[in-house]
């Protein structure tokens, strides 16, 4: 079948299609929905279960070991990581990579958390299961108020709550930052001992007065009637007014005259969030999948301006984050570069084939263009940085098929040939080779579809991209490149042959034909010389930098503040006070436009890559937005300088946003064992370590300090003797300090718990502790607490974290001069010293991005065995032959040579993306092999003798070759010059690889050929 006839023939309808996909192509680029990042899915979900108060080893002995050996008997699980403190634990749950539909494996993770709870101690409030752990906010609001109060905010967060779920594609609406009201009664202790009345008498008096229960009915025969008992409370005046008996007289007192009622918010606050440095209701926005983020975000804008004209005067609503403006810049950016490769490519090709031929080539590159984006829309494909960039590699790639099939109509005609013979034979003879080329390019993209990692899943849309066009560039290039070849390329008037053409390049290709005839007559000297270049290539590459994936431009910086553990609330609500104070200093900061901090939690997941750390009392955390153009690495320098000069007793963590799916400038070093106290001085070492090595910053482990717990040991017999036991005395502190919810208050549909605890100047004093009074059930008498218990200092852990049931203490640094990979070269033989001493079932290993990205190569390469499999077979069968197959192959190595020298020449660090520019890389070469030996066995079935269709052969195939890799060197320079973050070093790869490896095998192919036939000189 000779499919470049048949197109010709039925070119009408061909053109029609055509036609249609190019207007489809234009519809879907407007349309297509667009996102910042490609999407990913989130595996993670968390099972937090608190009992306020417990210290944190107690929680991670009865709690977490508790609910971790249920959940790890879910086999899709991969990983856990658990966080025991005080009051609270928390589980990190992390499904393998392989597994997409995770519905049916948080049921079972929400089954296996029952199961367990059985096994909780009393008192454990049920375990919460997040998994909407991935929840994008698109936009993010911060509403803020002057004169209004927190109650009133909050309604006007639910209006505008409502609207927002009224625009089309709307997910799900978060209100943070919200202050919930309480109503507190606040008691002293010695005012309570002296009446004689307890905290437990004011609880159950208001809990049996605050009744919402109805009396029955009355049937009187014709009528019934509705009895409801009043009782409720539906004043803070009722509450006061409720009276409360005196033991053993009789009488009764106003709860008002024996305790302060007021209503107020939660005290200490928390997590409050702050924009601008004022106090803010953050709404985090999510939208539903599958619509367009650039027509959805100016829709929010349009609904919020709605219900701010209708707001009173002193409310405000603004943006916080708006990842539309993200996408848009970035879309915007790329769709640049793809004009700028477009008009690169477009000149270069004109330059080699002339104005007629070049247009005629060069049109194949919209078309290609067009019909991708078209494909893409149908496929349910979206446009994000990946799918758009690859269209940028795809460029030079795509206008090989047609270069060649316009060289070969070309020099057909100038031979003599018919046009009609020329088109039609040209087509069937490059028809096989040409989608041979194509395919095996393609199968060297494979690994991205079949790595079962999130690095893979992360750039499967450049696998799917370059899938698309180069079929696409194959089809068109042998159903529509000839016949406009057929109609307008011209025989030259002068009739000069194809040979008396390339007479104007005579000392070119006189010089590369000398070189051919030299080393086919020297071929041992030749591949031994090559064989060195290669072994000193590889040698180079330690000196290569390395980094998973790179910083993103992004113009936001995330600073993270942390103070140390059983650091109160409200402190760090205090000092996250004075940071943004510090923050708003416009002449020290005239970068910042604006910032959202917050206190005791990160906020939303604004990006799908950041994933935010568990909430705590003693973190804070501030995004700030800063203007284009700043210099991302000076402004974090400076911010970093700044929190330690004018904050000593902060820990801040000031970071760049990253461009792949895991930070990779932080490293992560892990010391696990049974043994606590060993493995937490273990990574005290660790950090010494990190110490020594200049410009790192950031270290510190996420065991952090240890805390003092005070441990009321109580003496049983004295305290049977004056009547109380071990559970009214925990009862007793827990409502002075802490405070006991008695019962609810309701307001419309508002429902504020009623809390009783002691005064301030009681709950904030320590001294007190001795002091506290605690109620005997029996004798009804207050006794100190002092007289039934010893008090006793106990240093603890703040923290206990575990991985895969094993306790692990982190260690994380992150250095200003080199990336964790090359921080890891550096200290990497003390790291292996302080392993000698460990004892058995203790170690030290590496996480975070270090085994990441080893994780990352090696799912990519555990599909290259098969991919070589399959290009091997595909050039047996195209070939018939094994020597001819394996001297394509042999051709791989060569691309090594300029991958290495690019790195080192351009100073571009190894990664994930440069790994994937090798892979790619390789089948580019391929290429250039299968064209340059099936021209050779043309020559040889023509008559010509091996020796001299090897000749022949690379002096046809030179300008074709060296064409297409200067089209695609060219296409990258957008790339290469821009600098762009996530493809600058795959760029440079390609670039440099392509062009030495082209080099190179315009010379071994030749050689090799003659090798393995055993070819004489002439």
């Amino acid at each position: 079948m000779n499919l470049t006839k048949i197109a010709f023939t039925y070119r009408k309808s061909i053109l029609m299609i055509l036609a249609l996909l190019l207007i489809n192509g234009m519809f879907a680029y407007f349309t297509l929905p667009a996102q910042e990042d490609p999407s990913i899915t989130i595996r993670n979900a968390i099972v937090t279960t608190s009992y306020p108060g417990m210290a944190p080893e107690r929680i991670e002995q009865l709690i977490t070991r508790t609910l971790e050996k249920e959940i790890r008997k879910i086999p899709e699980v991969e990983k856990l990581t658990s966080t025991s403190t005080t009051g609270q634990s928390v589980i990190h749950v992390e499904i393998y990579d392989r597994y997409f539909n995770l519905d049916n494996i948080w049921q079972d993770l929400r089954n296996k958390v029952k199961q367990a709870e059985a096994n909780l101690p009393d008192g454990t409030r049920t375990p919460y299961v997040n998994d909407s752990f991935g929840d994008v906010s698109v936009v993010t609001l911060a509403l803020t108020a002057d004169g209004f109060t927190m109650g009133e905010s909050h309604d006007i967060a639910k209006h505008l709550r409502d609207h927002i779920y009224a625009v089309a594609g709307t997910k799900k609406v978060d209100i943070l930052g919200i202050q919930d009201e309480r109503i507190f009664l606040e008691a002293s202790s010695a005012k309570l001992s002296q009446l004689g009345i307890s905290p437990q008498a004011i609880i159950a008096s208001l809990q049996k007065q605050n009744i919402i229960s109805p009396g029955g009915q009355i049937d009187t025969g014709a009528k019934s009637f509705v009895i409801e008992p009043t009782g409720n409370f539906n004043s803070i005046e009722e509450i006061s007014n409720t009276h409360i008996s005196i033991p053993d007289t009789g009488d009764t007192i106003a709860l008002k005259d024996i305790v302060t009622i007021r209503r107020d918010y939660i005290d200490p606050p928390h997590q409050p969030a702050y924009f601008n440095g004022k106090p803010a209701i953050m709404l985090s926005i999510a939208m539903l999948p599958n619509y367009n983020l650039l027509e959805y975000a100016p829709r929010i804008k349009t609904k919020v301006a709605q219900v701010q004209s209708t707001l009173p005067i002193g409310y405000n609503i603004n943006i916080a984050t708006y990842q539309a403006e993200q996408v848009e810049r970035t879309v915007r950016g790329v769709s640049m570069n793809v004009l700028q490769t477009l008009a690169i490519v477009l000149v270069v090709v004109v330059f080699f084939l002339g104005m007629r031929t070049g247009l005629i080539v060069g049109s194949i590159v919209p078309f290609v263009m067009l019909t991708t984006l078209a494909i893409m829309q149908y496929s349910g494909m979206v446009l994000e940085k990946m799918s758009l960039a690859t269209l940028i590699i795809a460029l030079g790639l795509l206008v090989d098929n047609g270069i060649v099939v316009a060289e070969d109509f070309k020099r057909r005609i100038e031979d003599g040939q018919d046009r009609f013979e020329a088109m039609c034979q040209g087509g069937k003879e490059l028809a096989l080779p040409l989608l041979s080329s194509s395919v095996t390019t393609i199968l060297f993209f494979l690994p991205l579809i079949l790595a079962e990692h999130v690095a893979g899943e992360f750039t499967r849309a450049i696998s799917l991209v370059i899938l698309i066009t180069l079929l696409t560039s194959w089809v068109l290039a042998l159903c529509v490149t000839p016949t406009l070849c057929y109609f307008f390329i011209k025989k030259d008037p002068k009739g000069k042959t194809n040979q008396e053409k390339e007479a104007k390049n005579s000392v070119f290709y006189q010089k590369y034909e000398t070189f051919l005839h030299w080393v086919l007559n020297h071929k041992t000297l030749f591949m031994v010389s090559m064989l060195a270049l290669l072994i000193i290539s590889m040698s180079g590459f330690k000196f290569v930098s390395k980094q998973f994936f790179p910083d993103s431009d992004r113009t936001q910086i995330m600073v993270y503040i942390d103070l140390p553990n059983g650091t109160s609330a409200k402190e760090t609500n205090r000092q996250m006070k004075q940071v943004f104070n510090w923050l708003d200093d416009k002449q020290r900061f005239p970068e910042i436009t604006s910032y959202s901090g917050y206190s005791g939690f990160n906020g939303p997941r604004f990006v799908l890559t950041l994933t935010p750390e568990d909430p705590s009392d003693n973190k804070g955390f501030v995004v700030l937005n800063v203007k284009e153009g700043t210099d991302l690495n000076i402004m974090v320098s400076k911010l970093h300088n700044g929190l330690i000069e004018n904050f000593p007793n902060v820990f801040g963590r000031v970071k760049r946003m990253f461009a792949g799916p895991s930070d990779s400038s932080s490293i992560k070093i892990q010391v696990k064992g049974p043994d606590k106290d060993l493995i937490y001085a273990k990574a005290q070492e660790i950090m010494d370590v990190l110490h020594q090595v200049p410009h790192t910053k950031n270290i510190r482990t996420d065991w952090e300090n240890r805390i003092v717990k005070v441990m009321v040991k109580i003496d049983q017999h004295r305290a049977r003797r004056a009547g109380v036991t071990s559970d009214d005395i925990a009862t007793a502190l827990k409502g002075f300090f802490s405070g006991t919810n008695i019962t609810e208050y309701r307001e419309g549909d508002d429902i504020i718990p009623i809390l009783l605890r002691a005064n301030d100047d009681e709950r904030f004093n320590l001294d007190r502790l001795r002091t506290a009074s605690v109620f005997s059930n029996t004798s009804g008498l207050a006794i100190p607490l002092f007289q039934v218990a010893d008090f006793v200092p106990v240093n603890q852990y703040s923290k206990i974290q575990r991985e895969d049931m094993f306790n692990t203490v982190s260690v994380e640094a992150a250095n200003t001069a080199m990336t964790a990979q090359d921080l890891q070269k550096i200290i990497d033989e003390q790291i292996q010293a302080l392993k000698t001493d460990l004892p058995v079932n203790h170690t030290i290993e590496y996480d975070g991005v270090i085994t990441q990205s080893k994780d990352a190569q090696k799912a990519l390469g555990a599909s290259m065995p098969m991919v070589i499999g399959f290009v091997l077979i595909l050039l047996v069968i195209q070939f018939n032959s094994y020597r001819r197959a394996l001297i394509i192959v042999l051709t791989i190595p060569l691309l090594l040579i300029g991958t290495v020298s690019g790195l080192l020449i351009m100073n571009a660090p190894f990664g994930f993306m440069v790994t994937l520019g090798i892979y790619s890389l390789a089948g580019i070469i391929i290429n250039n092999a299968i064209v340059l030996i099936d021209r050779i066995d043309i020559e040889i079935s023509n008559g010509v003798s091996q020796y001299q269709a090897i000749i022949n052969s690379c002096l046809t195939r030179l300008r074709p070759i060296t064409m297409t890799t200067v089209t695609t060197i060219m296409g990258l320079l957008p790339l290469i010059l821009n600098k762009d973050p996530l493809f600058y070093g795959m760029a440079n790869v390609l670039a440099f690889g392509l062009g030495v490896g082209t080099v190179l095998t315009l010379a071994v192919v030749p050689v090799l050929y003659a090798s393995f036939f055993k070819v004489k000189p002439a």
